[in-house]
């Protein structure tokens, strides 16, 4: 950055550092305000979102039955506490979000994302560069190639807090630990800014705010395209209803869990007499094929390097692990009683599905995209079941639905990484798995199944002796 930008950038943080010290209380409950020409408002903001073609929405309640996935959500600095349900399945059903928050009520959708935020002692943050050796300016410089960082050199913020995850932030500080993430997840994006004042007016006039701002509204619109609806929220907003995915009430109802519960009584004393090693190599296998695409996909990791004190005495701090992914796995391997397999029962469903998909001539597709799961059946009866007699037609297309039902009722892997509520004991696990593979049996894709899970087979995981899962 030459001197004369600096220079100018100086002076600009000369004016915002007055205005800073002699603001009011008046005049901070005014903060954030999207129609604030002030410079803590967010005027700019809004006309630069505007610009460049988005439908930008300002509102103080959030409709949850307004919004669709196809929509952003920008949060700047809420002041009461997040509940992160309806924000995770709308990220992970296709939304895209910006979360801007250093001290407000943003910590449990942090959390969600698989997040820790962290608020330094003044003069701590785990950063070398500052404007003016001044500890409540960090300088940040842009480093790698991300779409957020096209054009940018350097963002300053202004006492930000620091975001902690085991992946790499796309702005960090010098020490350890981010001022903004991005994760990906389901079929949705997630921004995370650790500073919500990059976003005002008067912030977005130095160093390469204002692009960094524009790149994330060019980010989150990418997947819409032309027609881009953004809800802005601060403040003291309100929520009103929950969102719900397109169909989701016919996967989550309360007579669906009552179906599912009333099965697995129905077959306790069957599943009783498993064999445990036949249980322990599926889930080697399971987790064979799912760890390392799970890992790659969800999560973003970087190479590890030296961290700050205070980075590491606040990571080990954490309550570890971080993600229901770390913690299934870390249950799997001490054996423990009342392990949830919530993990290997979604890649079973993704396995399964498809398999099951491709067969019927419906794969590659996303949920939204297929027809339901009664005509699932009724599709796999045609294909698969006409020689039979009518009753054993009739048996076999009930038992496709019904396993279908109980897959479409349980977690994507994302959304075991985003939700921990789902709670499957072995016993369920061993029962879908026998279905699955009776059901693939009948479509004779035994061996498609065999090749999908033993090419991901490690040594540890060979096949117990006398072990037959079939």
């Amino acid at each position: 950055m030459s001197a004369s930008v600096l220079h100018r950038h100086g002076a600009a943080l000369a004016v915002l550092l007055l205005a800073l010290s002699v603001s009011t209380p008046t005049a901070l409950a005014q903060d954030y305000e999207p129609t604030s020409t002030d410079w803590q408002g967010l005027s700019r903001f809004v006309a630069l979102a505007s610009a460049q073609g988005a439908e930008l929405r300002a509102t103080e309640t959030l409709d949850w039955e307004e919004v669709t996935s196809d929509d952003v959500i920008v949060v700047v600095y809420p002041q009461d506490a997040l509940t992160p349900e309806s924000f995770a399945s709308f990220v992970v059903d296709g939304g895209r979000l910006l979360l801007a928050d250093d001290f407000g009520g943003g910590a449990a959708l942090m959390e969600r994302l698989s997040l820790r935020r962290v608020e330094p002692r003044v003069g701590a943050l785990p950063h070398r560069r500052f404007v003016d050796g001044q500890s409540d300016w960090p300088r940040h410089s842009a480093r790698g190639r991300h779409p957020l960082l096209e054009g940018v050199s350097e963002v300053v913020s202004n006492v930000p807090a620091v975001l902690l995850n085991e992946g790499g932030p796309v702005l960090s500080f010098d020490e350890g630990g981010g001022l903004v993430y991005d994760m990906t997840l389901g079929e949705g994006r997630a921004i995370v800014l650790s500073d919500p004042s990059v976003l005002i007016n008067s912030m977005l006039t130095i160093a390469d705010n204002a692009r960094l701002a524009s790149n994330a509204i060019d980010y989150l619109c990418e997947p819409a395209g032309e027609s881009c609806r953004v809800w802005l929220v601060h403040g003291a907003f309100e929520q009103q209803g929950r969102y719900q995915a397109p169909g989701a009430n016919a996967l989550t109802g309360d007579d669906l869990v009552s179906k599912v519960d009333a099965f697995n009584e129905r077959v306790r004393e069957v599943l009783d007499e498993l064999a445990k090693t036949e249980l322990l190599y599926f889930l080697g296998l399971l987790l064979a094929l799912g760890s390392a695409a799970y890992l790659a996909t969800v999560l973003p990791w970087q190479r590890s390097r030296r961290l700050s004190e205070f980075v590491q005495r606040e990571r080990s701090e954490l309550a570890p692990p971080q993600t229901e992914f770390d913690w299934n796995v870390a249950r799997f391997s001490r054996g423990r009683r009342g392990i949830n397999y919530a993990l290997p029962v979604a890649i079973l469903k993704e396995v399964f599905e498809e398999i099951f998909l491709d067969d019927l001539g419906l794969w590659p597709s996303t949920s939204k995209q297929r027809p339901p799961i009664a005509e699932l059946a009724r599709r796999f009866e045609q294909k698969h079941c006409t020689r039979l007699a009518a009753p054993e037609r009739e048996r076999r297309r009930a038992y496709v639905l019904e396993l279908l039902s109980h897959l479409a009722a349980a977690p994507t892997r994302h959304r075991v990484f985003l939700e921990n509520d789902a709670n499957y004991s072995a016993r369920d696990l061993a029962r879908l798995h026998r279905q699955a593979h009776e059901i693939l049996g009948w479509m004779g894709k035994e061996a498609d199944y065999e090749r999908r899970t033993r090419q991901h087979r490690s040594s540890r995981h060979q096949r117990p002796p006398g072990g037959d899962l079939r």
